[in-house]
């Protein structure tokens, strides 16, 4: 059987990855592996201030120094100067177009019509969301995925409605190949930045991948324009009922590349740990 556009562009990103990953070496070995002059500051005062008597009846605080410092709670970026220029090329984008036609786009449509059509989006990511929280052991998610799409996507009038939500209390698990990923105990890797889409990293980035075979468009043979016009009707709606977030984050932060890069490793966390 002939290989399908579409899993070859699916096929290309996989390829990315693995190029990222082959840059790591390079990439690592122009980074400075110590910790930070203000670090390495604070460090050595609080060495010079412990007595070598101290040391022995302080072993506890000690450990407790240890494993503050080695849990930094912060996400590899070895990448930071190829993330930096996407994240800049996001930004404009944003604001050149995004922006721009999203704002154009709630003029016109509702925000009860934008919702719906949220909902909507929402419910194709359905099937993934069920077969990545039966992945994980967890049949009840996994069977209130399968109850949500059947009922959204009738009753529901093919998901402009959640139904499920509001009639029966049936909440989207809200967990993808990441997630299942980092259950099986795979770390983040390292932090990237994509064009187009946004903040990722290594881990989650092959999830967003092996998510997308698992899309009603793709599972239902779609072309690629009604796929990547669907994505990107998608992100305009989605910017047009969240316009200002973006702007009012950005503009309050120091650096906003840093910012936007532990908002994502912060929340991604969360989704993670709060089982």
């Amino acid at each position: 059987m002939a290989i399908c556009k579409k899993k070859i562009l699916l096929g290309l990103a996989a390829g990315v990855i693995c190029l990222i990953v082959l840059m790591l070496p390079f990439a690592w070995a122009g980074g400075d592996s110590q910790l930070p002059v203000d670090q390495q500051t604070e460090i050595s005062t609080i060495q010079a201030e412990v007595s070598p008597n101290d040391s022995a009846d302080d072993s506890f605080e000690d450990e407790e120094w240890e494993d503050e410092w080695e849990d930094t709670d912060t996400i590899a970026d070895p990448l930071e100067p190829i993330n930096r220029f996407f994240f800049h090329f996001n930004d404009k984008l944003y604001y050149w177009v995004l922006k721009p036609v999203a704002t154009v786009y709630a003029g016109f449509l509702p925000d009860d019509l934008q919702i719906a059509i949220r909902n909507v989006f929402d419910n194709l990511r359905t099937p993934a969301r069920a077969v990545n929280s039966l992945l994980q052991g967890n049949v009840r998610d996994s069977s209130t995925e399968v109850a949500r799409f059947v009922l959204n996507s009738t009753v529901g009038i093919i998901g402009l409605g959640d139904f499920a939500k509001d009639i029966f209390g049936l909440r989207s698990s809200f967990e993808d190949l990441g997630q299942t990923l980092a259950f099986y105990g795979a770390g983040g890797g390292f932090y990237i930045t994509w064009p187009f889409l946004g903040p990722s990293n290594f881990r989650d980035s092959l999830g967003m991948l092996g998510d997308s075979y698992m899309h009603p468009l793709v599972l239902l043979d779609a072309d690629d324009r009604v796929i990547i016009g669907a994505w990107t009707f998608e992100k305009v709606n989605y910017t047009a009922l969240t316009l200002g977030d973006y702007e009012l984050f950005t503009s309050t932060a120091l650096d906003p590349y840093s910012a936007v890069k532990d908002a994502y490793h912060q929340h991604r966390k969360g989704l993670i740990e709060n089982k």
